[in-house]
Protein backbone atom coordinates (compact mmCIF):
# COMPACT_ATOMS: atom_id res chain seq x y z
CA UNK A 1 0.00 0.00 0.00
CA UNK A 2 2.74 2.25 0.78
CA UNK A 3 4.94 1.51 -2.63
CA UNK A 4 1.17 2.42 -4.31
CA UNK A 5 0.72 6.15 -2.78
CA UNK A 6 4.45 6.55 -3.50
CA UNK A 7 4.08 5.35 -7.18
CA UNK A 8 0.34 7.68 -7.23
CA UNK A 9 2.42 10.66 -6.42
CA UNK A 10 5.03 9.73 -8.96
CA UNK A 11 2.71 9.14 -11.92
CA UNK A 12 0.73 12.39 -11.13
CA UNK A 13 2.36 14.98 -9.42
CA UNK A 14 5.98 13.54 -10.98
CA UNK A 15 6.90 13.60 -7.11
CA UNK A 16 9.68 11.13 -5.48
CA UNK A 17 8.58 9.67 -2.79
CA UNK A 18 9.66 6.68 -0.86
CA UNK A 19 7.57 4.54 1.18
CA UNK A 20 9.29 5.64 4.16
CA UNK A 21 7.98 8.82 3.69
CA UNK A 22 4.08 7.13 4.00
CA UNK A 23 2.10 5.78 6.48
CA UNK A 24 -1.50 4.45 5.97
CA UNK A 25 -3.87 4.69 8.68
CA UNK A 26 -7.45 4.34 9.14
CA UNK A 27 -8.66 6.93 7.34
CA UNK A 28 -7.53 10.84 6.68
CA UNK A 29 -9.63 11.48 10.02
CA UNK A 30 -7.41 9.04 11.60
CA UNK A 31 -4.16 10.65 9.60
CA UNK A 32 -4.94 14.00 11.15
CA UNK A 33 -5.47 12.83 14.27
CA UNK A 34 -1.75 11.04 14.38
CA UNK A 35 -0.50 14.48 13.20
CA UNK A 36 -1.98 16.64 15.76
CA UNK A 37 -1.00 14.26 18.59
CA UNK A 38 2.91 14.03 17.04
CA UNK A 39 3.55 17.78 15.64
CA UNK A 40 1.42 19.87 18.59
CA UNK A 41 1.44 21.13 22.27
CA UNK A 42 0.14 23.41 24.43
CA UNK A 43 1.00 26.86 23.23
CA UNK A 44 1.65 26.35 19.62
CA UNK A 45 -0.78 27.97 16.84
CA UNK A 46 -2.01 26.73 13.67
CA UNK A 47 -3.70 28.70 11.33
CA UNK A 48 -7.37 27.11 10.35
CA UNK A 49 -8.89 28.57 7.24
CA UNK A 50 -12.56 29.19 7.45
CA UNK A 51 -14.79 27.90 7.00
CA UNK A 52 -13.30 24.84 7.72
CA UNK A 53 -13.90 20.84 8.29
CA UNK A 54 -15.40 20.78 11.62
CA UNK A 55 -13.07 18.19 13.00
CA UNK A 56 -9.87 20.12 12.25
CA UNK A 57 -10.05 22.70 15.63
CA UNK A 58 -11.16 19.81 17.79
CA UNK A 59 -8.26 17.48 17.10
CA UNK A 60 -5.80 20.73 17.70
CA UNK A 61 -7.78 21.98 21.44
CA UNK A 62 -7.24 17.92 22.17
CA UNK A 63 -3.48 18.18 22.03
CA UNK A 64 -3.59 22.06 23.91
CA UNK A 65 -2.76 23.40 20.44
CA UNK A 66 -4.69 26.60 20.00
CA UNK A 67 -6.44 27.09 15.84
CA UNK A 68 -5.84 30.55 14.38
CA UNK A 69 -8.85 31.02 12.10
CA UNK A 70 -7.88 32.78 9.16
CA UNK A 71 -11.13 34.33 7.22
CA UNK A 72 -11.95 33.84 3.69
CA UNK A 73 -14.36 35.92 1.45
CA UNK A 74 -17.68 34.82 0.24
CA UNK A 75 -17.40 37.31 -2.63
CA UNK A 76 -13.29 35.75 -3.19
CA UNK A 77 -15.11 31.98 -3.47
CA UNK A 78 -13.94 30.96 -0.29
CA UNK A 79 -10.55 30.82 -1.87
CA UNK A 80 -7.55 31.03 1.09
CA UNK A 81 -5.06 33.82 0.70
CA UNK A 82 -1.54 33.76 1.67
CA UNK A 83 -2.14 37.50 2.31
CA UNK A 84 -4.90 36.20 4.87
CA UNK A 85 -2.15 33.95 6.17
CA UNK A 86 0.21 36.10 6.78
CA UNK A 87 -1.81 38.85 8.97
CA UNK A 88 -2.01 35.83 11.62
CA UNK A 89 1.91 34.30 11.85
CA UNK A 90 2.61 34.80 15.22
CA UNK A 91 6.43 33.80 17.16
CA UNK A 92 3.75 30.88 18.56
CA UNK A 93 2.54 29.47 15.02
CA UNK A 94 3.94 26.47 14.19
CA UNK A 95 1.61 25.05 10.90
CA UNK A 96 -0.80 25.97 8.51
CA UNK A 97 -3.57 23.77 7.06
CA UNK A 98 -4.92 23.96 3.78
CA UNK A 99 -7.52 22.31 2.69
CA UNK A 100 -8.34 22.03 -1.42
CA UNK A 101 -10.95 21.46 -2.45
CA UNK A 102 -12.74 22.63 0.58
CA UNK A 103 -14.95 20.84 2.68
CA UNK A 104 -17.91 23.17 3.10
CA UNK A 105 -17.16 25.21 0.14
CA UNK A 106 -15.79 23.36 -2.41
CA UNK A 107 -13.38 26.15 -2.88
CA UNK A 108 -10.18 25.58 -5.07
CA UNK A 109 -6.83 27.28 -4.73
CA UNK A 110 -5.63 28.23 -7.45
CA UNK A 111 -2.14 27.21 -8.13
CA UNK A 112 -0.01 30.51 -8.12
CA UNK A 113 -2.18 30.73 -4.94
CA UNK A 114 -0.97 27.36 -3.49
CA UNK A 115 2.60 28.58 -4.32
CA UNK A 116 2.79 32.06 -2.69
CA UNK A 117 1.06 29.37 0.14
CA UNK A 118 4.43 27.60 0.08
CA UNK A 119 6.76 30.79 0.28
CA UNK A 120 4.99 31.88 2.92
CA UNK A 121 5.85 28.72 4.65
CA UNK A 122 8.98 28.91 3.67
CA UNK A 123 9.84 32.19 5.01
CA UNK A 124 8.28 31.69 8.65
CA UNK A 125 9.48 27.96 8.76
CA UNK A 126 6.01 26.80 9.07
CA UNK A 127 4.53 23.42 8.50
CA UNK A 128 2.06 23.01 5.82
CA UNK A 129 -0.97 20.12 6.22
CA UNK A 130 -2.16 20.14 3.18
CA UNK A 131 -5.85 17.65 2.94
CA UNK A 132 -6.20 17.17 -0.47
CA UNK A 133 -9.09 14.47 -0.30
CA UNK A 134 -11.28 15.52 -2.99
CA UNK A 135 -8.32 16.10 -5.14
CA UNK A 136 -9.98 14.87 -8.35
CA UNK A 137 -13.05 17.04 -7.82
CA UNK A 138 -12.63 19.84 -9.71
CA UNK A 139 -15.16 21.40 -11.91
CA UNK A 140 -15.36 24.18 -14.31
CA UNK A 141 -11.67 23.61 -15.85
CA UNK A 142 -10.51 24.31 -12.32
CA UNK A 143 -7.00 22.77 -11.16
CA UNK A 144 -6.06 20.57 -8.26
CA UNK A 145 -2.53 22.01 -7.65
CA UNK A 146 -1.62 19.47 -4.91
CA UNK A 147 1.62 20.30 -2.53
CA UNK A 148 3.77 17.38 -3.82
CA UNK A 149 4.20 19.65 -7.61
CA UNK A 150 6.28 21.96 -5.02
CA UNK A 151 8.02 18.91 -3.34
CA UNK A 152 11.66 20.28 -4.57
CA UNK A 153 11.30 23.69 -2.57
CA UNK A 154 9.56 22.34 0.45
CA UNK A 155 9.23 18.65 1.06
CA UNK A 156 10.88 19.12 4.47
CA UNK A 157 8.05 21.11 5.42
CA UNK A 158 4.64 19.59 3.41
CA UNK A 159 2.64 17.27 4.87
CA UNK A 160 0.34 15.42 2.09
CA UNK A 161 -3.29 14.19 3.50
CA UNK A 162 -5.45 12.33 1.31
CA UNK A 163 -7.78 9.09 1.41
CA UNK A 164 -9.54 6.37 -0.43
CA UNK A 165 -12.80 7.05 0.94
CA UNK A 166 -13.95 9.78 -1.87
CA UNK A 167 -12.58 9.41 -5.03
CA UNK A 168 -13.06 5.48 -4.85
CA UNK A 169 -16.13 5.73 -2.34
CA UNK A 170 -14.64 3.29 -0.02
CA UNK A 171 -15.87 5.38 3.37
CA UNK A 172 -16.84 2.15 4.88
CA UNK A 173 -13.05 0.71 4.21
CA UNK A 174 -11.22 3.11 6.41
CA UNK A 175 -8.04 4.17 4.22
CA UNK A 176 -6.20 7.35 4.76
CA UNK A 177 -2.64 8.16 3.67
CA UNK A 178 -0.13 10.79 4.41
CA UNK A 179 3.40 11.44 2.71
CA UNK A 180 5.53 13.36 4.74
CA UNK A 181 9.03 13.53 6.07
CA UNK A 182 10.78 10.79 7.55
CA UNK A 183 10.68 12.01 11.55
CA UNK A 184 7.06 12.96 11.22
CA UNK A 185 6.56 9.06 9.53
CA UNK A 186 8.46 8.02 12.30
CA UNK A 187 6.74 9.59 14.94
CA UNK A 188 3.53 8.55 13.73
CA UNK A 189 4.41 5.04 13.19
CA UNK A 190 5.66 4.56 17.14
CA UNK A 191 2.24 6.19 18.22
CA UNK A 192 0.17 4.10 15.58
CA UNK A 193 1.53 1.22 16.71
CA UNK A 194 -0.39 1.58 19.71
CA UNK A 195 -3.42 2.84 18.71
CA UNK A 196 -4.68 1.25 15.38
CA UNK A 197 -4.03 0.09 11.90
CA UNK A 198 -5.85 -0.41 8.76
CA UNK A 199 -6.97 -3.91 8.07
CA UNK A 200 -5.14 -5.47 5.43
CA UNK A 201 -8.62 -6.55 3.34
CA UNK A 202 -9.05 -2.95 2.76
CA UNK A 203 -5.42 -1.83 2.17
CA UNK A 204 -5.46 -4.36 -0.91
CA UNK A 205 -8.58 -3.56 -2.08
CA UNK A 206 -7.24 0.15 -1.93
CA UNK A 207 -4.21 -0.87 -4.27
CA UNK A 208 -5.99 -1.65 -6.84
CA UNK A 209 -8.31 1.27 -6.80
CA UNK A 210 -5.19 3.85 -6.80
CA UNK A 211 -3.62 1.48 -9.28
CA UNK A 212 -5.95 0.45 -11.45
CA UNK A 213 -7.59 2.00 -14.21
CA UNK A 214 -9.76 5.35 -13.37
CA UNK A 215 -12.56 5.02 -15.97
CA UNK A 216 -14.49 4.86 -13.52
CA UNK A 217 -13.62 8.13 -11.09
CA UNK A 218 -14.72 9.77 -14.49
CA UNK A 219 -17.50 9.01 -14.64
CA UNK A 220 -18.39 9.62 -11.23
CA UNK A 221 -17.14 13.39 -11.43
CA UNK A 222 -19.20 13.68 -14.61
CA UNK A 223 -21.81 12.67 -12.68
CA UNK A 224 -21.11 14.90 -9.68
CA UNK A 225 -20.96 17.84 -12.01
CA UNK A 226 -24.44 17.39 -13.71
CA UNK A 227 -25.52 16.90 -9.60
CA UNK A 228 -23.99 20.23 -8.93
CA UNK A 229 -25.62 21.97 -11.71
CA UNK A 230 -28.96 21.58 -11.13
CA UNK A 231 -28.62 21.96 -7.24
CA UNK A 232 -26.44 25.11 -7.53
CA UNK A 233 -29.11 26.46 -10.28
CA UNK A 234 -32.54 25.20 -8.20
CA UNK A 235 -30.83 26.96 -5.04
CA UNK A 236 -30.44 30.24 -6.71
CA UNK A 237 -34.17 30.16 -7.37
CA UNK A 238 -35.04 29.62 -4.27
CA UNK A 239 -36.46 33.32 -3.24
CA UNK A 240 -34.14 34.64 -0.17
CA UNK A 241 -31.27 31.39 -1.46
CA UNK A 242 -28.25 32.59 -2.93
CA UNK A 243 -25.39 29.74 -3.93
CA UNK A 244 -21.94 30.22 -5.45
CA UNK A 245 -20.68 27.52 -7.51
CA UNK A 246 -18.06 25.85 -5.53
CA UNK A 247 -15.14 24.51 -7.66
CA UNK A 248 -14.54 21.42 -6.34
CA UNK A 249 -15.68 18.96 -4.01
CA UNK A 250 -19.15 18.08 -3.62
CA UNK A 251 -20.87 19.74 -1.56
CA UNK A 252 -23.21 23.50 -2.01
CA UNK A 253 -22.81 26.04 0.54
CA UNK A 254 -26.21 28.27 0.26
CA UNK A 255 -26.19 31.64 1.80
CA UNK A 256 -29.18 31.87 4.04
CA UNK A 257 -28.72 35.16 5.88
CA UNK A 258 -32.00 36.54 4.58
CA UNK A 259 -33.59 33.99 6.40
CA UNK A 260 -32.18 34.82 9.68
CA UNK A 261 -33.18 38.26 9.92
CA UNK A 262 -37.42 38.83 11.19
CA UNK A 263 -38.05 35.57 11.15
CA UNK A 264 -36.83 34.17 14.48
CA UNK A 265 -34.51 32.04 13.19
CA UNK A 266 -31.72 32.88 15.01
CA UNK A 267 -28.83 31.17 13.45
CA UNK A 268 -27.88 28.42 11.33
CA UNK A 269 -28.56 25.94 13.76
CA UNK A 270 -32.00 27.00 14.33
CA UNK A 271 -32.81 27.44 10.45
CA UNK A 272 -31.52 23.66 10.43
CA UNK A 273 -33.49 22.42 12.73
CA UNK A 274 -36.56 23.98 11.40
CA UNK A 275 -36.15 23.13 8.18
CA UNK A 276 -35.96 19.35 9.63
CA UNK A 277 -39.18 19.59 11.52
CA UNK A 278 -41.01 21.13 8.26
CA UNK A 279 -39.73 19.18 5.86
CA UNK A 280 -37.80 16.39 7.09
CA UNK A 281 -35.00 17.71 4.72
CA UNK A 282 -31.38 17.42 6.91
CA UNK A 283 -28.42 20.20 6.05
CA UNK A 284 -25.52 20.59 8.54
CA UNK A 285 -25.46 24.44 9.72
CA UNK A 286 -22.59 26.44 8.72
CA UNK A 287 -21.83 27.63 12.70
CA UNK A 288 -20.50 24.24 12.60
CA UNK A 289 -17.43 24.96 10.34
CA UNK A 290 -16.98 28.58 11.78
CA UNK A 291 -19.04 30.08 8.98
CA UNK A 292 -22.88 30.87 10.32
CA UNK A 293 -25.98 32.56 7.81
CA UNK A 294 -24.56 29.03 5.43
CA UNK A 295 -25.91 25.69 5.31
CA UNK A 296 -23.75 22.66 3.74
CA UNK A 297 -25.96 20.67 1.09
CA UNK A 298 -24.12 17.09 0.00
CA UNK A 299 -25.07 16.34 -3.79
CA UNK A 300 -23.40 12.95 -3.07
CA UNK A 301 -26.38 11.09 -3.32
CA UNK A 302 -28.98 10.44 -6.10
CA UNK A 303 -30.98 12.81 -8.59
CA UNK A 304 -33.96 11.75 -7.26
CA UNK A 305 -33.03 12.47 -3.97
CA UNK A 306 -32.06 15.63 -4.65
CA UNK A 307 -34.91 16.78 -6.16
CA UNK A 308 -37.02 15.44 -3.96
CA UNK A 309 -35.12 17.32 -1.00
CA UNK A 310 -35.17 20.45 -2.82
CA UNK A 311 -38.56 20.47 -3.33
CA UNK A 312 -39.38 20.25 0.09
CA UNK A 313 -36.97 23.28 0.73
CA UNK A 314 -38.22 25.45 -1.24
CA UNK A 315 -41.77 24.47 0.16
CA UNK A 316 -40.85 24.98 3.30
CA UNK A 317 -38.39 28.05 2.69
CA UNK A 318 -41.52 29.96 1.27
CA UNK A 319 -43.17 29.31 4.52
CA UNK A 320 -40.80 30.33 6.91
Amino acid sequence: MREAVALKYKNQYNANYSMQEVVISCGAKHTLFNLAFVLFEQGDEVLLPVPYWVTFPEQLKMVGATPVEVDTQESDHFILRASALRAKITPRTKAIIVNTPNNPTGAVIPPEEVERIVDLALAHNLLIIFDECYEYFVFDGNEHASLARFASKARHLSILVNTASKTYAMTGWRIGYLVAPKEIVKAINDLQSHSANPASISQKAAVESILGAQDSVKIMISEYERRRKFVVERLNSIKGLTCSSPGGAFYAFPNVTRFLKGSGVADSLEFSRVLLRQSGVAVVPGSAFGQDGHVRISFATSMENLEKGLDRMEKALAQM
